[in-house]
């Protein structure tokens, strides 16, 4: 084997991320002034609201017109309000002239921050010339509640009338209230809420904020999530009352399931923590805490919710008022009691919140028996459907959701009591309250996947309005682009979007229907397909953190997370998740590598650096005595069911690939006696690897007593460059030749094809992965289409459980890496590749996604047999490393800018160097 030194993620990051060449240097530009620091952030967030990072980090674009614009030096400036800092009266910090192209992750480094505190700050930079830019339009962050002595007197409360046991009756869901006097006008009005496990608040009768599902799924057990709402427009001068509704989400499950949710550590009751600071114009402040002093009841509407079974609401139980000052019902009320809260840290919830993001009209109405009403509306989701309605008071009408439906033609869930023992699955019941007119309701604390509703007891024949779809997810931007002359290519990349989308819900779940766990693996597995397409790095640091707090004191890490402590050695559940998973497992490496590469954060190597060793430590010491790792789950999913190879080839690789990642971390952060340590072991594990399975005769890896020939088996010594130079090519001939006795078809789990098509693409058989990834039958993507699917199926057959998973959509990143062609050459796209792979059957293809730098994109388009154009967009503050397929042609019929430095002819490429600006490349 060759013991050239690892790459940062050996595919993840080499295959992943396209770290091929080392990066150009950009050419020298004149100054300009012509640039604006523009999309000013604080911890990757457009002017936060409540957060409680003591040293937050700013970051910043560069927007201009001109191209090779470069950063030299930037200057950030603090200040106690607008009107100071517009002044030049940075009166918090003044950075002072940097000396540094950075634009994202500076850490601020004034005066400790005060809680519950608005900062204004602008930034300026120095261009390629030294020349200064004019200060950034001033923007803002607010401070949340830094330490638990700033929440005042605010106790955690509850109802002293609910259950303090999973195997109680459920009961309603509680409700609690205070009414307070504001003394005097209000300037201002902050809510700090955690209501757990998930909260509705009113302020004087009207919902506070456009949240669901608030605040977020944690492991309670150590970390629990605030919200802080600004509430100025909702709290009046005189008379005023709150009113909190609380649902059980993940904190008080009490059906029996699979994963053991009602034995979870933290198990509880709804809770409640509220304070609520005005601020008036004088200065003062007055403020009103949860405690004993607040009203409660289980009395209201909600009278059932659990995620995994749906609500009941009883429309005729509604009180009118409840959340408004003199409501006469509160006499009947009941004190609330102090309550323990939950054992974890609580933080300012750091990600995007779940919010309705669409919501959908059906596309047909069936009435597949007398009186029973399926609503389709066309496409997959994960979220709730909006009943609207008018009859007695007292009907019931019941929503079953599901994602299929049977023979009959109504809504089917199989094998759902594989994994709950519930009353009912995904199943809404409203009843009709005694208001006169339409009723309209929607749930508020559970959410289902679906794409038809099955009604029963409708008072009349439903229309269109009846009943719509509300999507739901983390609301974070979408940020990426792609298109191609493949419609079904197209199809495929909208399917894996919608499937991403549905199942980030808090956590990157597997399934909306039947688990909604944080698989590890799926998480890992689509985690660069998520951030070309959308802005994943709230989202992938709340998931890291979630997986460090998972971490036990040995090392281990279980499947899930948040997990209640399933899959742990020794814990009750699925045997073949307990103990090293490594596939899955490594979701702690590639995440973090992935911000890294993505964004350039060194912090979040820093950050979980010792989380990793600690973890390789922990299963290096489970390696037998032939060196190999026979534990895990193997290749997933793999057509035909279980793989026959097992687990050990694919487990001994993806350890090898954290030595190797351990090994490029280790120098990066300037570890030598790590980086030397975690070689030597990445070198003896590939040679113990290639020892056990590399059949050199043949070219080829196989596990012994497995004759069948396995792609996965080879796809992965290709991908973490574990193949002796001397045999690459043969393990890859071999690999397409039986990608061709199959009719261009796959036969991979989620493992193996993750890396199948760069694999084949780098390896220059783009013509094999194209075919592969337009092949319309089983298994493949296409196949799924033909079966009318809208998302992505859990299996490749067609009687797959599941008809939403993501973790088949990594699919997304070969589109974007390698058929558009985008890489970060330097971490946080200081460099920008450019490198398409073109397969002969495709005619154009485009992508653009957005960085921390700015936005990059590229496209080409053939011109004829041997024609080519080619565009690219390389943002402010960065280098373009331009690859120009040749399509068989001499570099002297490549027509380039004049500005566009030609580097060498590569590999059947034309290498350009460019800076900032859009550049146009012809191959005539």
């Amino acid at each position: 084997m060759s013991h050239r030194p690892p790459q940062l993620i050996a595919l993840a990051l080499v295959l992943t991320l396209g770290l091929l060449v080392a990066p150009m240097s950009s050419p020298p530009v004149a100054a300009s002034t012509d640039v604006t620091p523009v999309d000013l952030r604080v911890e990757d967030a457009q002017a936060p609201l409540g957060i409680d990072v003591a040293q937050p980090r700013l970051s910043w674009r560069l927007e201009s017109r001109e191209r090779g614009v470069r950063q030299s030096a930037y200057r950030i400036q603090v200040a106690g309000s607008e009107a100071a800092l517009l002044a030049g009266d940075a009166d918090v910090w003044d950075s002072g002239t940097v000396d540094s192209d950075a634009s994202a992750h500076i850490t601020y480094a004034g005066p400790d921050l005060e809680p519950a505190t608005r900062y204004h700050w602008r930034v300026r930079i120095l261009d390629a010339g030294g020349a200064p830019t004019e200060w950034s339009s001033p923007s803002w962050w607010e401070t949340g509640l830094l330490d638990d002595a700033d929440w005042q007197d605010a106790a955690w409360i509850g109802n002293p009338d609910s259950p303090r046991s999973p195997d109680a009756d459920h009961p309603a869901a509680p409700r609690f209230r205070a009414e307070f006097e504001a003394q005097g006008p209000v300037e201002q009005a902050r809510l700090y809420l955690s209501g757990l496990g998930y909260s509705v608040a009113h302020i004087n009768g009207q919902r506070v904020g456009t949240a669901v599902l608030d605040p977020g799924q944690t492991d309670y057990s150590d970390t629990a999530f605030y919200v802080t709402h600004d509430v100025t427009g909702l709290v009046t001068e005189g008379a005023n009352a709150i009113g909190v509704e609380l649902g059980r989400g993940f904190y008080g499950i009490s059906t029996d399931n699979a994963w053991n949710w009602n034995t979870s550590p933290w198990w509880s009751d709804p809770e409640l923590r509220a304070l609520l600071v005005i601020t008036h114009p004088d200065g003062t402040t007055s403020t009103v805490a949860s405690g004993g002093d607040w009203g409660t009841t289980l009395d209201g509407p909600t009278r059932y919710d659990e995620v995994f079974v749906g609500e009941t609401y009883d429309a005729r139980r509604e009180q009118p008022g409840w959340s408004t000052p003199g409501y006469d019902g509160a006499a009947r009320w009941d004190r609330a009691e102090a309550s323990p809260g939950p054992d974890g840290e609580l933080r300012a919830r750091p990600h995007e919140p779940i919010r309705v993001t669409e919501t959908i009209a059906p596309v047909e109405i069936t009435e597949p028996e007398p009186g029973v009403f399926v609503f389709d509306l066309g496409v997959q989701i994960a979220g709730w459907a909006r009943l609207n309605v008018d009859g007695d008071a007292g009907t019931e009408v019941s929503l079953r959701y599901g994602e299929r439906l049977d023979d009959d033609g109504l809504v089917s869930i199989p094998q759902y009591d594989d994994f709950h023992t519930v009353p009912r699955a995904q199943t809404d019941i409203y009843t009709l309250g005694d208001r006169e007119g339409p009723q309209t309701w929607e749930p508020s604390y559970t959410y289902k996947g679906f794409r038809y509703v099955e009604v029963r007891g409708l008072p009349s024949a439903p229309t269109t309005g009846t009943l719509q779809g509300r999507w739901t997810h983390n609301d974070f931007a979408s940020i990426g682009h792609f298109d191609s002359g493949s419609d079904l290519l197209n199809t495929i990349r909208g399917n894996t979007r919608r499937a991403l989308l549905n199942n980030h819900q808090h956590i990157p779940t597997d399934t909306p229907v039947y688990e909604k766990a944080g698989w590890t693996g799926d998480a890992q597995l689509t985690a660069t397909t998520a951030s070309y397409e959308f802005d994943m790095s709230r989202f992938h640091r709340k998931y890291l953190d979630d997986i460090l707090d998972s971490q036990l004191p040995s090392g281990e890490l279980p499947t899930i997370v948040p997990t209640s402590g399933w899959s742990y050695e020794g814990a009750p559940g699925w045997p073949a998740v307990h103990g090293p998973t490594p596939e899955w497992d490594i979701a702690l490496f590639t995440l973090a590598l992935n911000l890294y590469e993505m964004e350039g954060d060194v912090q979040v190597l820093e950050r979980y650096y010792d989380a990793m060793k600690l973890y390789f430590s922990w299963v290096d010491a489970r390696v037998d005595e032939d060196g190999l790792y026979p534990y895990g789950l193997g290749d997933w999913v793999a057509p035909g069911g279980d793989p026959p190879e097992g687990p050990v080839l694919s487990a001994t690789a993806h350890v090898h690939l954290m030595a190797a990642q351990l090994t490029e971390i280790a120098r990066i952060l300037d570890q030598p006696e790590d980086e030397a340590f975690y070689q030597a072991r990445a070198e003896q594990i590939g040679d113990d690897f290639n020892r056990a399975f590399l059949d050199e005769e043949s070219g080829l890896y196989r596990t012994p007593g497995v004759e069948e020939y396995r792609q996965t088996s080879n796809i992965l010594p290709l991908a973490f460059d574990l193949v002796p130079d001397e045999h690459v090519e043969a393990v890859a001939d071999n690999l397409v030749a039986d990608i061709r006795d199959r009719g261009d078809r796959l036969n991979t789990g989620v493992i193996g094809t993750r890396y199948l098509l760069p694999v084949l693409s780098h390896h220059g058989r783009t013509d094999v992965a194209y075919a592969v990834a337009t092949q319309t039958e089983e298994p493949s993507w296409g196949y799924w289409i033909e079966l009318g699917n809208t998302s992505l199926q859990e299996h490749w057959q067609a009687d797959t459980r599941s008809l939403n998973h993501h973790f088949f959509g990594s699919i997304g990143h070969w589109m974007y890496a390698d058929l558009a062609g985008i890489t970060p050459a330097t971490p946080g796209y200081a460099t920008v590749r450019f490198k398409p792979y073109l397969p002969s059957d495709l005619d154009h293809a485009e992508a653009r996604t957005r960085t921390v730098r700015g936005e990059v994109a590229s496209s080409w388009r053939r011109d004829g047999a041997d024609g080519l154009e080619m565009e690219v967009v390389v943002p402010p503050n960065s280098t373009g490393d331009v690859h120009v397929p040749l399509l068989g042609q001499g570099t002297g019929r490549v027509e380039a800018p004049s500005e566009a430095e030609f580097v060498e002819e590569r590999d059947g490429y034309a290498v350009y160097t460019v800076g900032s600006g859009t550049w146009r490349f012809d191959v005539a």
